[in-house]
């Protein structure tokens, strides 16, 4: 016997306006019953900004009954689709609670083809230097349990479920000038892809793919970041490399990323390659 669901989803057209002049996002009017989320963006946010999510941004939703596990399908939502107008989120489709309690679960930036629930493939952006790259490789994750139907928005707390590496780059006592404000600083060695479990947010490096280079982000003149995955480096292999002209400084050293932690690496400089410092020890905050 096929067990026939509530749980329903109506289809809407968005209105567009043709005219020239500059439009106001259209309030957007729930219905009854209809699932209303409020996502919550940690409080250190990753963008340029540092308010939290930008209008025209996506989030993936699954929610199931309190009493089921999450599945690649058969969920009373699949991976719905949010967009948020810059004031509020909206789902792509109409979506209604069913009777009962749900569990929610949402992550960021979303997907449209979601190969696995417990081995969801993610991958950071090798190039980081972009706000849209370092902005698109920082996954989030949020849930809550327990939830009965209800006309108000559910509060989704995000999470950042990924590293992040703060390179700040210093002067030595034999470094003549300034830093330049046009050095590029590239993190070594590291595997970009990871798997990710939908339920929990968990990530953890895909041990079948191969290291790789990634380009960090300027955030001020002697500042850089990049996001990477959680994972362990040895000192054998190339920790950071800072290209200030046509000199490149390489440096080694060991290191453990921590999931949703922000590790600061600080470098300092001198004409001389060979009395390059790196101090990994310096600060290590919750990034959440």
């Amino acid at each position: 016997m096929v067990n026939k669901r509530v749980f329903w989803i109506v289809a809407t057209m968005a209105l567009l306006s043709a005219c020239g002049k500059e439009q106001t996002p259209e309030v957007y009017v729930p219905e009854e019953g209809e699932i209303l989320l409020n996502m919550i963006h940690p409080h250190h946010s990753t963008r340029v900004n540092d308010t939290g999510f930008d209008a025209d941004d996506q989030i993936g939703v699954y929610v199931t009954k309190s009493d089921l596990e999450l599945q690649l399908v058969g969920n009373e939502v699949n991976n719905e689709l949010f967009i948020y107008n810059g004031t509020t989120w909206s789902s792509q489709r109409r979506v209604f609670w069913n009777e009962g309690t749900h569990n929610v679960y949402a992550y960021y930036p979303y997907t449209a083809a979601v190969n696995d629930i417990e081995d969801f493939s993610f991958s950071v952006q090798t190039d980081q230097s972009t706000d849209e790259g370092y902005s698109m490789s920082d996954f989030l994750w949020a849930s809550s349990t327990g939830v009965a139907a209800t006309n108000e928005p559910v509060n989704m707390q995000f999470e950042h479920k990924l590293s992040r590496v703060v390179v700040k780059l210093e002067k030595g006592e034999e470094f003549e000038g300034e830093i330049s404000e046009s050095a590029e600083v590239y993190i070594d060695s590291t595997v970009p892809d990871a798997v990710i479990d939908l339920s929990t947010g968990d990530a953890a490096k895909d041990t079948f793919k191969s290291p790789s280079i990634i380009r960090c982000k300027q955030l001020a003149n002697d500042t850089y970041a990049a996001i990477v995955i959680p994972q362990n480096l040895t000192s054998k292999v190339p920790l950071v490399e800072v290209v200030i002209g046509d000199v490149s400084y390489l440096m080694y050293g060991k290191i453990s990323l921590r999931p949703g932690f922000s590790h600061t690496i600080v470098v300092t400089l001198n004409h001389n390659p060979e009395k390059i410092k790196i101090d990994i020890g310096g600060s290590t905050g919750d990034w959440n």
